[in-house]
């Protein structure tokens, strides 16, 4: 009887490189954040203002964004170690898989409001408009669609300087598929780069020299979770305009 030989699963160098790296950091940043908001709790009401209690308030805001950035690595690294037999999919609500991605979002961004048929919360600064039937569903990852989405609508916040941040995540059949799409206002892709977005730590910012926070990870993390999906992802853009990316799932 032939003896069964395992092979081990082939894991990319610079994917095991960001997974070092992203768990080397974790834990003694979370020490890090863990004193400096015990600090910060003790100062007085009346010490304020004072140069310690600015400094250690600056490091603490940075030090929350740090660990946003290093979640953002171990995500990557946790999703492209995984092949499409280990995707769980399941029936989930499309509506009901926006509203919690908005949530989500608004929760990174206390100015950000949500604007739907049924519910409207009103704040300054950027507005989603969802656009979905109520029972529609989709055969997916509820946990991996929800990362694509939420990276989709970061995106849309983060590469936007008007005025009005106009976003709208809508829904829709077409050709035997089902499509999730997220548009905006933003500034858009030059056509020259509508083909490296999708590469590993490449980031549009023309508009913003450098300002805007991140990897360069979200999209190519996005086009990862539709391969694990046999799914498509697809973009319009027009410069100085705005963007729609488009999810695009076969049926079930």
């Amino acid at each position: 009887m032939a003896k069964e030989i395992k092979t081990e699963k082939k894991i990319d160098p610079a994917s095991r490189v960001l997974s070092l790296v992203s768990h080397k950091l974790k834990t003694p940043l979370s020490i890090i954040n863990g004193y400096t908001e015990a600090m910060l709790s003790q100062i007085k009401p009346e010490d304020k203002e004072t140069f310690n209690a600015k400094a250690l308030s600056d490091i603490s805001k940075q030090g929350e964004k740090l660990a946003i950035l290093i979640d953002k690595l171990v995500r990557f690294t946790s999703v492209s170690g995984l092949s499409a037999e280990e995707v769980k999919k399941q029936d989930t609500n499309i509506k009901a898989l926006f509203s919690s991605v908005s949530s989500s979002c608004v929760l990174r961004d206390d100015a950000l409001s949500i604007m739907s048929s049924d519910a409207t919360i009103r704040r300054s600064g950027p507005v989603i408009d969802i656009k979905c039937e109520d029972k529609v569903s989709l055969f997916a990852d509820k946990a991996l669609v929800s990362i694509a989405l939420e990276e989709l609508v970061d995106n849309s916040i983060k590469f936007n300087n008007n005025t009005v941040k106009k976003i709208k995540m809508f829904y829709y059949e077409q050709d035997g598929k089902q499509i999730l799409a997220v548009a905006d206002n933003g500034v858009g892709i030059k056509e020259e780069d509508l083909n490296l977005v999708f590469e590993k730590f490449y980031q549009v910012d023309d508009f913003f020299t450098g300002q805007i926070e991140g990897w360069g990870l979200g999209l190519a993390l996005v086009k990862m979770i539709m391969n694990l999906h046999n799914g498509e992802i697809s973009v319009r853009s027009q410069y100085g305009i705005g963007t729609i990316i488009s999810l695009r799932f076969p049926q079930k």
